[in-house]
């Protein structure tokens, strides 16, 4: 299972159109009150046109970047394992806008930590470092917008985890697992198990949004 997205080119793209957007707010053919913190770009404007271009070029960038990894990954189990057979990829993007008829409406939906589960489409679900990680089937629930969650979830942020948790505490964790890490210092505590929600209670509070396939089980995490 690989995580890994556009990268620091997805974060630009996304800060100068928001960036944008702010800045005509008050010029647009519609409302938004400032305290929602929220802007917008006609689609019909050349800001929004080019960035829905700009938007694509980098899922398609994100997809580009995971194959590769996939393939030195495959390259490498081969030279210790010898031929294996692989099933078809499951690909998942988050952090998308996308156009989908929804309620009988053409409406731009836009994803941050939640992925698609449109009606019999594959999905991953990831825990932790030490929690179990879900090849999901979604139901295509309405009511969602056929969405699910992304993965379980942060219940502490990056800085917050590295001030909080304790690091021999969460080493051990993954030790007694018997899960291969590379938890070194508190600098790692950010990816630490400890800083995500429960992935079994997040499974069970979208039931109703997919059905689990396959549970999976960590053997070795490395993090780039």
């Amino acid at each position: 299972m690989i995580h890994s997205g556009s990268r620091n080119i997805g974060f630009k793209v996304a800060k100068r159109y928001n960036e944008l957007a702010v800045s005509l707010r008050g010029k647009m053919p519609f409302s938004v009150p400032k305290q929602w913190q929220l802007a917008a770009l006609p689609l019909e404007s050349d800001a929004g046109r080019n960035y829905m271009l700009e938007m694509q070029c980098c899922v398609d960038f994100a997809l580009a970047n995971r194959r590769l990894m996939m393939d030195h990954v495959k390259a490498s189990i081969s030279e210790v394992a010898g031929p294996v057979e692989y099933s078809e990829m499951i690909n998942v993007s988050h952090n998308f806008a996308a156009m989908e008829t929804h309620f009988g409406q053409k409406v731009m939906v836009h994803r941050k930590g939640a992925t698609r589960a449109f009606a019999g489409q594959t999905g991953i679900i990831p825990g932790s470092q030490g929690s179990a990680s879900y090849v999901v089937r979604g139901k295509g629930e309405s009511e969602s917008f056929m969405s699910c969650s992304h993965g379980a979830g942060r219940k502490m942020g990056r800085k917050e985890a590295r001030r909080k948790l304790d690091l021999a505490s969460e080493k051990r964790k993954l030790d007694k697992l018997g899960i291969i890490h590379a938890i070194r210092s508190r600098k790692d505590l950010d990816e630490a198990p400890g800083s995500y929600k429960d992935i079994s209670k997040v499974m069970a509070n979208q039931k109703d949004l997919v059905e689990i396939v396959v549970k999976l089980r960590p053997l070795a995490v490395i993090k780039g």
